[in-house]
């Protein structure tokens, strides 16, 4: 991994060079700090979020920590306009968000050669705070949602 910090006077910036985007540079106020990982990356804890192009529906959550990982994500009101899960109590408190700052991403898989079939993780979304740059996995248990959502719908 090569993570360097710049500091100019100015701006500090992150440069990693990353196995899917080549090295990048980000500046340093950009930086999320994901609290207790991402389920299976624990110790992976500040990540950038990418948009390419910058109007489409999907990110890559890159990490700075290993930069072999970028995960897909993307919101999930995008494909189910209900998607309206109860936060835990403390989560604005823990995130220093003020009412209406979260913003929820689900994580993507997208089976190799078959986009079609791509779902997203309704049951662990990130929470984040753009404002604080903080974010949270949650794990949700309410039984009303699946870790597997299509994304597209199924063609008749």
């Amino acid at each position: 991994m090569t993570t360097n910090h710049t500091n100019d006077a100015a701006t500090k910036t992150v440069k990693i060079a990353t196995d899917r985007f080549g090295e990048m540079e980000f500046r340093e106020e950009s930086v999320i700090s994901i609290l207790g990982g991402i389920i299976g990356f624990p110790n992976l804890v500040r990540y950038v979020l990418i948009q390419r192009p910058t109007d489409a529906p999907f990110y890559w959550l890159q990490s700075l920590d290993d930069p072999t990982l970028a995960l897909v994500l993307v919101n999930p009101v995008l494909f189910k306009e209900d998607y309206n899960p109860k936060l835990p109590e403390g989560l604005h408190e823990e995130l220093k968000a003020k009412p209406g700052e979260i913003t929820l991403f689900a994580i993507v898989t997208i089976p190799a050669g078959r986009p079609q079939d791509m779902t997203a993780n309704l049951l662990g979304p990130l929470a984040l705070n753009p404002a604080s740059r903080l974010a949270r996995q949650l794990v949700l248990d309410d039984g009303v949602y699946t870790h597997r959502q299509p994304i597209i719908p199924a063609q008749p």
